[in-house]
């Protein structure tokens, strides 16, 4: 089973602080696309290090990372689906793509906006979910908590991994019952929840309106070139 790394876990508990890196207003344009790759490959040395702190290794000398992989959009559970407010069941979350080491492993160059509109890396997720399933039938999206990856299709939300299937079962269940579902996981922890107005939603204690999540500033550390460390990074691991 893959499972998040304990930091990921409590920073990406649903990214629902108010912000325009986290509420993108739409999907990517190609030169959105475009401009992400851009981003990711230029971040080769982190991607080298991240690979080089995985597992056996104990140097974070950077490996040599190929970050050539498709780039695809991934969508996350739409928070208003959940309050009752939309019928879209997933909004865009980021564009990811795929990075190679040298002995096989591989991993995720996630990126997002950041406030100025300038597409940067904001995470590195080991494996290849993403460019799995993000391109499959339907309407593709994660439940971040879970790691669960579903698809809506013809107004069933079926799984795509384990987890999912561990959410809704193997044959999946209607929209109104995923629904249903989700508000019973979800609801109490909403904007304008006393949960979100606590300061914990997006996160055990993270800032609230208007700040930078952790996510964002894991972005900044890549961009002043400093070595991220896997204590700051979302791990999938069989």
């Amino acid at each position: 089973m893959k499972l998040f790394a304990a930091v990921a876990a409590l920073t990406a508990l649903f990214l629902w602080v108010p912000s325009p890196a986290l509420a993108d207003p739409g999907g990517p344009t190609q030169a959105d696309v475009d401009a992400a790759r851009a981003a990711a490959a230029g971040a080769g040395d982190t991607v080298g290090r991240f690979f080089a702190g995985q597992g056996r290794k104990t140097s974070l000398a950077p490996v040599a990372a190929r970050v050539d992989g498709p780039t695809v959009a991934v969508n996350d559970l739409n928070p208003d689906f959940v309050a009752g407010r939309s019928a879209e069941i997933a909004r865009f979350a980021f564009l990811a793509t795929g990075a190679t080491a040298p002995d096989g492993q591989t991993a995720s160059v996630w990126t997002t906006r950041d406030r100025r509109g300038t597409w940067v890396v904001s995470n590195i997720a080991s494996g290849g979910d993403e460019q799995r399933y993000a391109g499959q039938t339907g309407t593709v999206f994660r439940e971040p908590q879970l790691n669960a990856w579903y698809a809506l299709r013809d107004g069933t939300v079926v799984p795509l991994n384990d987890e999912a299937a561990q959410s809704v079962g193997r044959a999946g269940v209607p929209v109104a019952d995923y629904r249903r579902l989700a508000q019973q996981r979800y609801a109490a922890k909403l904007p304008g929840s006393s949960y979100a107005r606590d300061g914990y939603a997006g996160g055990y204690g993270v800032p609230g309106p208007g700040s930078t999540p952790l996510p964002w500033v894991v972005g900044a550390v890549v961009l002043l070139g400093a070595a991220i460390t896997i204590r700051l990074l979302r791990a999938r691991r069989t």
